[in-house]
């Protein structure tokens, strides 16, 4: 489908009266901040605690396979966003989607490239993911003045919603202080290989205001990211530009925390980012790596506000808890698609013929939603019986819009064809050159009751049981017009709505201190959506190869059930720790694109039925006293379970595999601490990271099967970094990518769906050499 735009709400004048309105006031409680948690509850020292279950809990007796990652991990890993957490957690992936360069996160093989997230995506308790849209994916998060990272294998969709079937990322951001100060600074500077600089900068600031009363925090961050592909005049081949695709972002952070007396605790907070980029980081595959030959420049411009208040209520035997927020972004993108009258009208009949001064498309992407949560949960952790309830509401609206605008197709569809553009399409462009303009608007309304449990009903023996219902209408708007459309169509609005009951259940067994044995079932939910126009003239031959004389209207949820069996154990003074975990997930009524190859549209339908079926293994060792070992593997079979079209045009068929998900994935990190003369302390680190090959596509036997962009090879990366510090100061060299591995990570024809025209390819970032520097006060 040719995209379309969403529009943003205003919300100023209302973020006032939703953030401070009486009765978020009178309740809740500030979660995120580990400090405050483990200071509420007593810990052993140098337990390492989280809040998966959105209670503050030791990492080993939590019944869930996840993965902990804090500040420190952050920076030595070289995580500078929150995409690149798929090199290191294995079962994790984020591909490249799409002609518009979308990423959408993957967890344990639980994939679709179109319809409701199935990943949650959330900043300390709110959550910010976005309908895969094909245009825009979630935010661009960066790993920025964060406490840590959680990642939840497996539905959480109990206390976390319907969607996060395939597994929930929280980044949890550092909170201020009621006593004391801090400062923290850092920056860094990089060169890329066949490119420019890495440049990053980054401080906080924060401490108490009036001590055991007020604190802040306030914090900023600044990184710029050099280009690697060059572009080049598509006529007379002369350099035009090198390193077109730099990337820019800018973010600040602030937080204030108020104890009004001794039970009620206010935490409001402001989150800005703002991300820009020069170009996309595609090249042309005739061209060879790294050079692109595009009319047009391709910038993009993502702009992320998240305001926000947390309040915590103390009461006799339970902790009340509300977050409030407010977020808003916008998105736009530029596209050329200078090429695409030739492709699609032309049918490629002339190699390489572009539209005259060029043609681009322009898309809008506005999010808005307003979310809150409200949850009471026992305050003691040491009673057999441990309870959470709550309630959660969202209103969200997405506009987005398109605008292909090429005023000189005109003069092509004379030059080549000897006809006017309403002689080809019996329309004249619209207003502007536009050959294509489309509105789309979705609103959604989530409200949802959940509750937990978890009975320890025997010494070492715990139960736990959740249930979710929730109650989710959506609202559905979409206008096209121009000749590409075919004329001017409305379609709705339309309305759908589903009322699904998630539950979830374990059972586990400590036969130690630091050991877990545990069985869960749970269920994944997503809820479905509606369609837009699919012309059914210009799309006629394609429908009729899969037996339809139109595209449905809309499509259902989906929703799949998972079971896992995990092990977890500490053993030597927690010199080696495991986590193993295997499960299987059957998932049906599956939300899939279906592409129409040669009309240049798709449309969404549930389709088939999908099992899968893998391992997780984690496993850190100090078989010495100053070196660490840590090494995670992942293995997951994703297949289709049923034949899906019609003999001859097949969409998927049985055995296939689900796309985009390598079976399988691998780390292997080693890092040996020295300790210098003149109280130094340093460390050598070097890290390896593994993805076995994918598949873009679904069947070798669907229609829309393509042998140029099918198969995806595996990756490897090799990571090395050394350090030395002292007093609060550290400095770090290190290489990323230090082999220069060029494996090719996209490619993809959707702008040359007939043709064999140059494919958009991208590949690893080149070797990047580098210095940090951080102080800490």
């Amino acid at each position: 489908m040719i995209p379309a735009r969403f529009q943003p709400l205003p919300f100023l004048a209302r973020l006032f009266v939703h953030m401070c309105c009486p009765f978020a006031l009178a309740v809740a409680a500030p979660v995120m901040a580990q400090e405050d948690e483990a200071g509420r509850h007593a810990v052993d020292p140098g337990t390492v605690l989280v809040t998966a279950r959105r209670v503050a809990e030791a990492e080993q007796s939590v019944p869930i396979s996840l993965v902990r990652l804090d500040a420190v991990e952050l920076e030595r890993r070289g995580i500078a966003r929150l995409a690149d957490l798929s090199g290191v957690v294995p079962q994790l992936s984020t591909p490249t989607l799409g002609a518009f360069g979308a990423q959408q996160p993957i967890m344990r093989g639980v994939f679709s490239p179109i319809g409701a997230a199935t990943v949650g995506l959330y900043v300390d308790d709110v959550p910010v993911q976005i309908r895969s849209l094909e245009v825009a994916g979630n935010p661009d998060l960066r790993s920025f003045d964060l406490d840590r990272v959680e990642v939840m294998r497996g539905p959480q969709g109990t206390l976390f919603g319907a969607d996060s079937m395939g597994g929930t990322i929280r980044a949890l951001t550092r909170q201020p202080r009621l006593e004391g100060g801090e400062l923290r600074a850092s920056g860094e500077l990089a060169s890329v290989a066949g490119g420019g600089l890495n440049r990053e900068a980054q401080a906080a600031l924060g401490g108490a205001l009036l001590p055991g009363r007020i604190g802040a925090r306030v914090s900023a961050y600044y990184r710029r990211d050099a280009g690697v592909v060059d572009r080049f005049d598509p006529a007379s081949g002369a350099l035009i530009e090198k390193n077109v695709d730099h990337d820019a972002a800018m973010a600040l952070r602030f937080a204030a925390k108020m104890a009004l007396g001794e039970r009620l605790e206010l935490t409001p907070s402001l989150f800005y980012q703002r991300t820009a980029r020069g170009d996309q980081p595609f090249y042309e595959s005739s061209l060879g790596p790294f050079r692109q030959s595009a009319s047009l420049r391709q910038p993009g411009r993502d702009r992320f506000l998240l305001p926000s208040l947390t309040a915590r209520l103390e009461l006799d035997g339970a902790t009340l808890t509300s977050v409030t927020a407010w977020l808003d972004r916008r998105n736009r993108q530029i596209v050329d698609y200078s090429g695409y009258f030739g492709e699609i009208v032309l049918g490629g009949m002339i190699p390489g013929i572009r539209t005259p001064g060029g043609s681009y498309s322009r898309t809008t992407v506005d999010q808005s939603v307003f979310t809150q949560e409200l949850r009471m949960a026992s305050a003691d952790p040491q009673a057999p019986l441990r309870w959470l309830i709550g309630g959660f509401y969202s209103r969200s609206r997405i506009v987005m819009e398109q605008r292909v605008v090429e005023p000189g197709i005109a003069v092509l569809a004379q030059s080549q064809l000897g006809l006017s553009v309403e002689e080809i399409f019996g329309l004249p462009l619209l207003p502007g050159g536009q050959s294509y303009h489309s509105r789309q608007q979705i609103g959604e309304r989530t409200l949802a009751a959940f509750a937990q449990a978890n009975w320890t009903f025997a010494p070492g023996w715990e139960a736990t049981g959740g249930l979710r219902l929730s109650h989710d209408p959506l609202r559905f708007r979409l206008m096209s017009e121009g000749p590409f459309a075919g004329g001017r169509n409305v379609t709705g609005p339309r309305r759908q709505s589903d009322t699904p009951l998630i539950p979830y259940a374990s059972l586990s067994w400590r036969p130690g201190k630091d050991s877990l044995i545990y069985l869960s079932a749970g269920k994944g939910f997503r809820a479905g959506g509606t369609n837009g126009t699919v012309p059914a003239t210009s799309c006629a031959a394609d429908l009729s190869a899969l037996g339809r004389a139109a595209a449905p209207d809309s499509y259902g949820s989906d929703a799949l059930w998972s079971y896992e069996l995990g092990v977890k154990a500490g053993l030597a003074d927690q010199r080696l720790r495991l986590s193993l975990a295997a499960f299987r997930i059957d998932w049906r009524r599956i939300q899939q694109s279906v592409t129409l190859p040669h009309c240049g549209f798709s449309y969404v339908d549930n389709l088939g039925a999908a099992r899968n079926r893998g391992v997780e293994l984690s496993l850190q060792a100090e078989p010495l006293r100053r070196l660490a070992l840590d090494f995670s593997l992942g293995f997951v079979d994703a297949r289709f379970r049923r034949n899906v079209g019609l003999p001859g045009a097949a969409i998927v068929a049985v055995g296939d595999r689900i796309p985009y998900v390598p079976r399988w994935s691998a780390t292997m990190a080693a890092e040996y601490g020295l300790t210098l003369p003149g109280r130094l302390e340093g460390f050598v680190r070097t890290e390896w990271r593994h993805a076995g090959r994918i598949r873009r596509a679904p069947s070798t036997r669907s229609i829309a099967y393509d042998p140029r962009v099918y198969a995806g090879e595996a990756s490897d990366l090799l990571f090395l970094r050394v350090g030395l510090g002292r007093d609060g100061w550290q400095l770090s060299v290190f290489a990323d990518n230090l082999l220069d591995s060029r494996t090719l990570l996209y490619r993809n024809a959707d702008l040359v769906p007939v043709t064999g025209s140059p494919l958009r390819e991208m590949a690893q970032r080149p070797r990047t050499l580098g210095l940090s520097a951080s102080i800490g006060l």
